[in-house]
């Protein structure tokens, strides 16, 4: 038996020993045939078992993309304790063993242990501590800087403009995006001869000492110029605490250079951000740096065997027209380039899709999503959770599968409503038992798929402690 500490079965390295899935008899194919739906295949990472045919169900959206699987995107959802977190957390370390790579927005806290819900996962894949930001700063705290060199230029404008628009509450007018664009460019020239990195802090003071060259460039006077970029100062002063006793939102997280304990190369990367107020401007302005970080760093191209794109050799695949794609990298004997394949998940995401300004911001890693080999996964309680605004709206849409776990009658004739499912879901969904849940991939429902577990990931998927008694009860799923 398994240990509550023995994690071996969870490495990639290690196979794990499972009782063998029933697939099909004879006597099933002719009593489920006509209506069960079909499979998603052999390839990608087992669920459970589908119960209408008690058929293995086995999910892959890199493997299903292109056969009735437009897109890779996955949005679960249900009442507390049916399921969501545990089918998650074994799916993707199921798919860490495939090669993919994995990062984990956890939001969720665990009260007993003092930390993120998915830290100890992280810990048995990698053996390292989740990324832990705490507002104030301390010495377990981590911090990204905006102004990091990996974040290239344009996007770094643009997502410093996004801070201060967010603390301020409203889009900056042409004159002050523009003093800011100008003393970005400042604050990189200022930071370089002092041999350091820039951080907001400089930008903030490149904006209440503009340069008399800029004024004249923009055919401003040094005063106009100076108050275009005032009040943006001024946000950044009180969003980063550089006034003198000031207390900011975003002090010990993005006031400072980045921190070296963030290993992007990691199999599982978790961001935790349990101790970050949600709803406020703190969380959202930190979701809108990490996004963009992991956009410039984390899902640069790269191929499965461990080289950029640059090191594989062009292949003529049309003489006439000259195209190619790319082929071998005879230095690390890889045949063919496939682009690595990677897994965003979003622990209660309604902080994400229910504030217009990340769903936007995110919606580039949704639509682009095929592009950079990459599914999101949004983990949700209920749709109503999440307000109707456009953004959020286009967030939805894009989510090719969605998984349905248990809801009480109006939540699930809610979801029924805003996902356009069939109306006989809404009953169905009511009856589910935890553990089981309705699936829609693509353009197929799956009614009733079970999620198995080792009982190994039992233990780690274990995030109710406080309301169970381990020593009577089941581990809680979710």
């Amino acid at each position: 038996m398994t240990s509550l500490f023995d994690l071996r079965p969870l490495t990639p390295m290690h196979e794990t020993v499972r009782r063998p899935l029933h697939t099909e008899t004879t006597t099933s194919q002719a009593l489920y045939l006509p209506i069960a739906p079909p499979t998603l295949g052999t390839a990608g990472a087992i669920i459970g078992r589908e119960l209408y045919s008690g058929k293995a169900f086995i999910y892959c959206p890199f493997s299903a993309f292109g056969d009735g699987l437009p897109g890779g995107n996955m949005i679960v959802m249900g009442d507390t304790g049916r399921g969501k977190s545990a089918l998650t957390k074994t799916y993707t370390a199921r798919q860490i063993r495939l090669g993919r790579k994995v990062v984990v927005l956890d939001t969720k806290e665990q009260k007993e242990r003092e930390e993120g819900e998915w830290a100890a996962l992280g810990r048995s894949l990698t053996g390292k501590a989740p990324v832990k930001f705490t507002p104030g700063g301390g010495p377990a705290s981590s911090c990204i800087n905006p102004m990091d060199p990996a974040i290239a230029g344009k996007r770094q404008v643009e997502l410093v403009r996004t801070i201060v628009e967010l603390g301020l509450g409203r889009p900056l007018d042409e004159f002050a995006g523009s003093a800011l664009r100008l003393a970005i460019h400042r604050a990189h020239e200022r930071a370089t001869a002092a041999g350091r990195s820039p951080v907001l802090a400089d930008v903030a003071a490149a904006l209440r000492s503009p340069d008399e060259a800029d004024a004249a460039a923009k055919m401003r006077s040094r005063e106009e110029l100076l108050n275009d970029g005032l009040e943006a100062s001024y946000v950044l002063d009180r969003l980063c605490g550089t006034d003198k006793d000031a207390t900011g939102d975003l002090i010990g997280m993005l006031d400072g250079p980045t921190s070296l304990s963030i290993d992007l190369d990691a199999d599982m990367v978790v961001f935790d951000l349990t101790k970050v107020p949600s709803g406020g401007v703190a969380m959202t302005i930190l979701v809108a740096v990490i996004s963009v970080f992991l956009e410039e760093v984390w899902l640069r191209p790269m191929c499965e065997c461990g080289t950029e794109p640059g090191r594989h050799e062009r292949r003529i695949v049309d003489a006439n027209s000259g195209a190619w794609e790319l082929g071998a990298n005879p230095a690390v004997g890889c045949r063919r380039y496939t682009q690595r394949k990677r897994i965003l998940v979003c622990e209660e995401a309604w902080h994400i899709l229910g504030t217009p300004q990340l769903a936007g911001l995110l919606e580039k890693f949704l639509k682009f999503a095929r592009g950079y080999g990459l599914s999101c996964i949004f983990i949700v309680h209920h749709l109503s959770d999440i307000d109707d605004s456009p953004e959020t709206q286009a967030a939805l849409k894009m989510a090719d599968t969605v998984v349905v776990y248990s809801m009480k009658k109006s939540e699930a004739e809610d979801t029924v409503k805003r996902l356009g499912f069939p109306a006989w879901t809404a009953e169905h969904i009511m009856r589910l038992r935890r553990g089981v849940a309705l699936w829609k991939v693509g353009e197929v429902i799956y009614p009733g798929v079970q999620h198995l577990l080792t009982e190994a990931e039992q233990h780690l998927c274990f995030s109710s402690g406080s309301m169970t008694d381990l020593a009577t009860t089941t581990p809680d799923l979710d």
